[in-house]
């Protein structure tokens, strides 16, 4: 079997692949079930992330240019915040020049807290070269070497529309950047190896983004907005506190009892009010937010309208994501995983609490693993779109555990599983799987579809009210005891059938 290219740990080097991604060969086995047509292959990329070492202030060369300037929105005073003002905190006035000499310093001087001034917009034109171990891995302020903060007070980072292409931050051994309250905005990592329009943490690397806005930033490999292979936290203040599942605890074992509404179904436009947002930022591989190979927690943080091929949100290969209270929406892959892809062994993804829904893929709408380990807790994964397999989740090769959860009102437009595709090992426990649907010509298993070698297990769940265009509509089993249904759980309703026709039994199914 053939498998997935993947990030592999080979002392401080870690690489995707090279040349061209394999042809997906789950669309051969699900062929020999369905009579569905394969897919075109398509490219990979190869990411290198070197041991870098601290760069010296002296060796951090900004090339400045004369049109560079900073702007202020309005003349206004703003006031100034209530909390402790520490003496060692530098403020920086409306002038690139003066951020990027205070960050200089800053590397020099073994760390420093920077203040910018509240609602100005610091325009880049001109770029660092950094310490990477690669050409072209130019970034709009000097490489992060020291523990910096810097508290945005409203204020924007933008890289100006004529300047040549740059990511605006780069953080490198031994770094460890603070951003708070601060848009970081038209970051461009064309022309690089390691991707992150916005943000590189580099190995040996930390972020804290909090409360701030990472958004119209580019990378023509992956990380539309970061590149990973440190340690970042992203977080935010939840004004709201709605529709983070943390009422469950009350609800005991009801899936249908939750905070989001009595059919999963949610307006467009009701989101998660405050927090930290990653949006309109774009890829072309891999993450059109975020590519990870490291450790990466999201909480409170909104990832909207982000594109890639693979994991238009996120796409992560080794390393642990956590990913909390969050919403995922209105992404698109052009291949697999709209909102989030795992791949790889080393892979460990949790989402819990949250709120993924209207992403689109070709195959998996919502989430595509392949190999990896992800978690879904009390979260919703609703109205997302696969244009072939798995509307909701495309579960390949690894461990796929899902509680407390909804997985409805997903759609496979052309092929099956409406809402789970599994060829792995999947566990749902005290979850949904409802009003999913798959009604192409070979449109097969609205709710779920386990075949090749899968195996799913429902523990006090439901599959009701999917359909498909071909039997059966609520479940479709493939493998000789693949399936296994609790009694406490419940398949009824689906259309034109539950699981008859089915080419294996599914226990406690009938009709």
């Amino acid at each position: 079997m053939c498998v997935v290219g993947r990030f592999q740990n080979r002392g401080t080097v870690m690489e995707l692949g090279s040349g061209h991604r394999r042809k997906r060969w789950y669309v051969a086995v699900i062929g020999g079930i369905v009579g569905a047509g394969g897919l075109a292959t398509a490219g990979v990329v190869t990411i290198i992330a070197p041991s870098t070492g601290p760069a010296s202030a002296a060796e951090q060369t900004v090339a400045r240019s004369a049109a560079d300037g900073g702007s202020k929105d309005d003349g206004k005073d703003h006031g100034k915040k209530d909390d402790d003002k520490r003496k060692d905190v530098k403020k920086i006035g409306c002038d690139p020049d003066e951020l990027i000499a205070a960050l200089v310093r800053a590397n020099a001087d073994g760390g420093a807290k920077l203040e910018l001034e509240p609602k100005c917009t610091y325009t880049l034109t001109a770029y660092d070269v950094g310490d990477t171990g690669y050409e072209n891995e130019l970034s709009g302020l000097p490489q992060i070497v020291e523990r910096v903060k810097i508290d945005g007070n409203g204020a924007k980072i933008v890289r100006a529309a004529n300047a040549v292409p740059f990511r605006i931050f780069n953080v490198g051994v031994g770094g460890d950047l603070t951003l708070r309250d601060l848009t970081v905005k038209g970051g461009d990592a064309r022309e690089t190896e390691l991707g992150g329009g916005a943000l590189l943490v580099q190995e040996g690397g930390r972020a804290t983004i909090e409360d701030s806005k990472l958004t119209l930033n580019r990378s023509d490999s992956f990380g539309g907005a970061i590149t990973n292979l440190g340690i970042v936290k992203i977080s935010g203040e939840d004004k709201s506190e709605k529709d983070d599942g943390k009422k469950d605890d009350d609800k005991k074992d009801d899936p249908k009892k939750d905070d989001y509404g009595k059919d999963g179904s949610k307006k467009d436009d009701d989101h998660r009010d405050g927090g930290s947002e990653i949006i309109n930022n774009s890829a072309v591989e891999d993450g059109g937010a975020i590519a990870n190979v490291g450790a990466l927690t999201i909480e409170k943080t909104r990832l909207s309208r982000n594109d890639a091929e693979n994991g238009g949100a996120l796409a992560t290969f080794a390393g642990v994501v956590k990913v909390t209270k969050s919403e995922i929406d209105h992404n698109q892959a052009l291949d697999e995983g709209g909102a989030i892809s795992s791949e790889g062994e080393g892979a460990i993804t949790q989402v819990k609490e949250s709120y993924v829904h209207d992403n689109n893929a070709e195959n998996g709408g919502a989430f595509f693993n392949d190999e990896g380990q992800f978690f879904v807790e009390r979260s919703k994964v609703v109205h997302n779109t696969a244009r072939t397999f798995g509307g909701g989740v495309l579960n390949i090769e690894g461990p796929l555990t899902v509680e407390k959860s909804k997985i409805n009102e997903n759609k496979a437009l052309t092929g099956i599983g409406g809402g789970l595709l599994n060829l792995g090992d999947a566990v749902l426990r005290n979850s949904e799987v409802n009003k999913n649907v798959a009604f192409g010509e070979a449109g097969t298993a609205g709710g779920i579809a386990n075949i090749d070698e899968g195996t799913v297990r429902l523990t006090r769940s439901e599959v009701i009210a999917n359909a498909s265009t071909l039997a059966p509509g609520g479940i479709l089993n493939d493998v000789e005891d693949g399936v296994l249904v609790d009694d406490k759980s419940t398949i009824i309703k689906n259309r034109p059938t539950n699981c008859a026709g089915s080419p294996e039994d599914v226990p406690n199914c009938f009709g």
